[in-house]
C-alpha cells in the first residue's frame, strides 16, 4: 500500500491530544482533542467541504489492536496536511463544546 494520489488519510491518533508525538499525534497538543473519532473527522470534513470517506475497518498501525478507523480526504489545491489536521481538530472541539451547552 503506497501513498494514495490526490488524498490525505486521517486517523484519529494524529489529532488525539491523549497521545505523544511518537504514539501518532501529528499536531501540537493545545490544539488536539481528547480521544477523537473517524466519524467526528468525517464531519468535519464535510463541513470544511472536504470529499471524505471513512474505512471503519482500518487499524492504526503502531496500534493494531483498536480498530479506530481512518479517513481519506481529497486534497484541495496545494493545502497541507498538518493545516487541515488543525482546522479538523478545531471543529471537532468547536462541536463538542456545542453539544456541552445544550
Amino acid at each position: 500500500m503506497g501513498k494514495r494520489e490526490g488524498q490525505f488519510i486521517v486517523w484519529p491518533q494524529y489529532i488525539d491530544s491523549s497521545k505523544s508525538r511518537s504514539r501518532g499525534r501529528m499536531i501540537p497538543k493545545e490544539k488536539a482533542v481528547d480521544s477523537p473519532t473517524a466519524e467526528e473527522i468525517l464531519e468535519a470534513c464535510k463541513e470544511l467541504s472536504c470529499a471524505a470517506q471513512i474505512e471503519s475497518d482500518k487499524k492504526f498501525p503502531s496500534a493494531w489492536w483498536e480498530r479506530t478507523g481512518r479517513v481519506l480526504v481529497s486534497r484541495k489545491g496545494n493545502a497541507k496536511k498538518g493545516e487541515l489536521l488543525i482546522r479538523i481538530s478545531g471543529l471537532i472541539s468547536r462541536r463538542r463544546s456545542l453539544k456541552k451547552k445544550l
